[in-house]
C-alpha cells in the first residue's frame, strides 16, 4: 500500500490544527481508502496553545506526528526540515489555515 505524507507547518494555529487534522483524516478514511497516510505537523514555537493541541491530536491518532521546534526557525527552514522527516511515497504540503 502506498503512503501519502501530509506536511503542515504551523505557527500560532490553535484554531486550525484540530479542524485540519479532522479534514485530512476524513478525506483519507472516506475517499482515499486505498492509501495509507501520515500527518506531520511542524510547529515553529507557537505561543497560543497550538503545541498542547498537537500533543492531544498525536496521542489520539498514531498516524499524526508533530515536531515541536525549540525556537522559531523561520518559514523556509522549518518546513524543509519537516519534509525531510516524512516517510511516505509522496509528500503534500498544506497550509494549516486551509
Amino acid at each position: 500500500m502506498q503512503t501519502i505524507s501530509f506536511m503542515i507547518p504551523c505557527y500560532n494555529e490553535r484554531e486550525n490544527v484540530v479542524p485540519m487534522s479532522e479534514a485530512i483524516v476524513r478525506l483519507m478514511d472516506n475517499e482515499l481508502k486505498r492509501y495509507d497516510y501520515e500527518l506531520l505537523f511542524i510547529d515553529n514555537c507557537s505561543t497560543d496553545g497550538t503545541r498542547e493541541l498537537l500533543r492531544q491530536i498525536c496521542a489520539e491518532n498514531k498516524r499524526i506526528k508533530a515536531i515541536l521546534n525549540a525556537k522559531n526557525f523561520g518559514q523556509f527552514n522549518s518546513p524543509f526540515h519537516a519534509m525531510c522527516q516524512t516517510t511516505g511515497d509522496c509528500t503534500v504540503t498544506l497550509c494549516c489555515d486551509f
